[in-house]
């Protein structure tokens, strides 16, 4: 008896074990809270059956036999796999929560001299003048100015609305210092090449910004939702407030389980709510954090947006390599600078056209590359769809599911998003009580027209912008407006006249912002001015930015209002057989080349009074003015963008 107790002394262990990784394992699993109760139950029950039946086994067995390794095996194997799973829940609960509790951003301020000047240290700017910009960045500039005056006296402040001359105070020896936030750096040096060696840093601070918790309490597992998906590039910490160079909406219907994703163009020319909403690149809205950036596209699209998520560019590297590479069409062969923008030879990324898997640094190569003639802008953002999706697809096959861990500990460090953990878990817990596929497409906006225009973040400089067109704006209205539509097929209907028009009444109207300006107001534009909405703008600074532009050879590219034909089909007119004697010529409608395909005179056939053929039209507005509260559907090709 003695000697089977001694042979038992493992197995016990195991069963030990083997109960403490059970209630692990159904603790990890409730924590999650992405089961229904009765499958959460169901699991439970079965665990705990089966911690009872190994018990009776062990308790059952007289003497150590063959049977009692196969019990030992079992055992071990329960344990390890049941350790296993309490460990990916475990991670993916921390993961999940580390990534929803960001509540704040965070700013980094430097305090900028002359690379050549004896200042070392904030002691050494007692009596001496410093700049910064109350109206660009008041957060920003009383952050660093409390910092400094904790460790100097008598420091002159010089107040000014643009960056720019600033820093040409600082460099003709005006002020002595200048106050600037560290992402407001990467817009000089678009114009101030040297900046990284004629400045030095004296002090760097950083201060927290608050994020507004969010008040919506939508459900996202039965209720329509959006998502704002912001990449930045710069740093690899994604709380840090920075230019957003990808802007993507993503429109999630969990019903109909539909997925739209909109690429907005980085330059686009929208309202900066930080900034009074004066006309700004979409890009450096971010500047002034995530929410900044979605109340700005709110504000353009007449759309609401839930919430938003924002990643690093350096962190794709990273969220790629950890589930092991996306399957991408690479559309055009090309080579691109590396994650740290290096253009050596043995840096370079080289890509060849074609279906392949990708790393991590060649991901990042294809979401940025823009340079190849023909491709810009437009092709980067399809790359930028392309990735997402493959990640997409990539977690949802066999491969990608055993990569969830090393998934998890990299969005835990490199993704930040205000989505409640709450209305994840719900969400994912409805996908898994009704499995179904989802269908996913994409709109990309190239209906507007480049423009060199002056923007409120940079007052003193035309840059590079893009109008969107009322067109664009209305087909992602509609868009997010057909989510919520719960219209019936036999309710549709439409006009066949010469100017069809689509009856669907949507139903929350469209609000167009007072502060957006698209390619409908282009002949309007002045690209020395800033605009408050086209019927407000400053011109303070239209001298200096004009000279600026004359003194730095910028090619001032004027924007075309994009033009829209409405051609009708004139209708046929049949032939007269009523009255054979009668004498009257009947009416032919010309050809393509304008003839009749007779000798005899045809009058015109009258136009439809409601239509105004010649006259261009945009299909996103109603007689080329304002966009109307009712929708109108433009002409399509068969790949649903619009028919120029």
């Amino acid at each position: 008896m003695r000697s089977n107790k001694l042979h038992k002394w493992p197995d016990w262990i195991e069963w030990i074990l083997c109960t403490l990784v059970s209630g692990a394992l159904i603790f990890c699993l409730y924590r999650l809270s992405m089961l229904d109760l009765k499958i959460m139950i169901a699991i439970a029950g079965m665990l705990i059956a089966l911690d009872l039946i190994f018990l009776v086994l062990l308790l059952k067995r007289k003497q150590f036999k063959w049977t009692s390794v196969v019990f030992r095996i079992v055992l071990l194997v329960y344990v390890l796999a049941a350790g296993y799973g309490t460990y990916t829940l475990n991670n993916t609960y921390n993961a999940l929560n580390d990534i929803t509790s960001s509540v704040q951003s965070i700013v980094k301020i430097d305090l900028l001299t002359k690379s050549d000047s004896s200042l070392n240290s904030i002691e050494d700017f007692a009596n001496k003048k410093i700049g910064y910009s109350n109206s660009a960045d008041s957060f920003a500039a009383s952050s660093a100015m409390s910092e400094i005056n904790t460790q100097t006296a008598t420091v002159e402040y010089v107040d000014m609305n643009d960056y720019q001359q600033l820093y040409e105070k600082l460099m003709n020896n005006e002020i002595d210092g200048l106050i600037i936030p560290h992402n407001r750096i990467s817009l000089l040096k678009e114009e101030y090449k040297n900046i990284s060696k004629d400045t030095k840093t004296i002090e760097s601070f950083e201060a927290e910004r608050q994020i507004k918790p969010v008040s919506s309490d939508i459900d996202i597992s039965r209720k329509p939702f959006v998502v704002y998906l912001a990449g930045i590039d710069e740093g690899d910490d994604p709380s840090i407030d920075a230019r957003s160079d990808v802007n993507i909406l993503v429109m999630v219907d969990p019903l109909n389980n539909q997925m739209t994703t909109v690429s907005i163009p980085r330059d686009s020319y929208v309202p900066n709510p930080a900034l009074g909403n004066g006309s700004d690149k979409l890009t450096h809205l971010g500047n002034d954090g995530a929410l900044n950036s979605m109340e700005g596209i709110e504000e353009a699209f007449g759309i609401d947006i839930d919430y938003f998520a924002k990643v690093n560019f350096q962190s794709l590297i990273h969220i790629v390599d950890a589930i092991g590479g996306v399957d991408v069409d690479v559309k055009i062969d090309f080579n691109e600078q590396d994650e740290n923008r290096s253009f050596k030879k043995s840096d370079k990324i080289y890509l060849k056209k074609g279906m392949q898997t990708l790393n991590g640094k060649e991901a990042l190569a294809y979401a940025r590359h823009r340079k190849t003639a023909g491709y810009g802008t437009t092709g980067r953002e399809n790359a930028q769809q392309q990735i997402i999706q493959a990640i997409m697809k990539k977690l949802t096959t066999a491969e990608g599911i055993t990569h969830i861990n090393d998934l998890m500990n990299v969005a835990s460090k490199y993704v930040a998003t205000n989505m409640p953990l709450s209305s994840i878990q719900s969400f994912v817990s409805k996908q898994l009580r009704d499995v179904k596929p989802w269908s996913v497409d994409s709109i990309t906006l190239k209906g507007g027209s480049d423009a060199t225009l002056t923007t409120v973040s940079m007052p003193s400089t035309p840059l590079s912008c893009y109008l969107l067109s009322p067109g664009d704006i209305t087909k992602v209205y509609n868009a997010y407006q057909r989510m919520f539509d719960t219209s019936k097929m036999k309710d549709f209907k439409f006009d066949l006249s010469a100017n069809p028009k689509c009856t669907i009444k949507y139903p929350k109207d469209q609000d167009i912002s007072e502060y957006m300006i698209t390619s409908a107001d282009a002949d309007r534009l002045n690209p020395y001015s800033v605009y408050y909405g086209i019927d407000r703008v400053d011109s303070s600074n239209a001298q200096v930015s004009e000279q600026r532009a004359q003194n730095n050879n910028i090619e001032i590219v004027v924007p075309q209002a994009p033009v829209y034909e409405y051609v009708p089909v004139a209708p046929s007119v049949p032939e007269d057989t009523g009255n054979p004697g009668d004498n009257t010529t009947t009416p032919s409608v010309p050809d393509d080349t304008g003839n009749t395909g007779d000798n005899t005179t045809t009058p015109d056939v009258p136009a439809d009074p409601g239509t105004t053929p010649d006259v261009p039209v945009d299909p996103g507005t109603d007689e080329g003015g304002s966009v109307p509260s009712e929708p109108v559907v433009p002409p399509a090709d068969s790949s649903g963008q619009e028919t120029n």
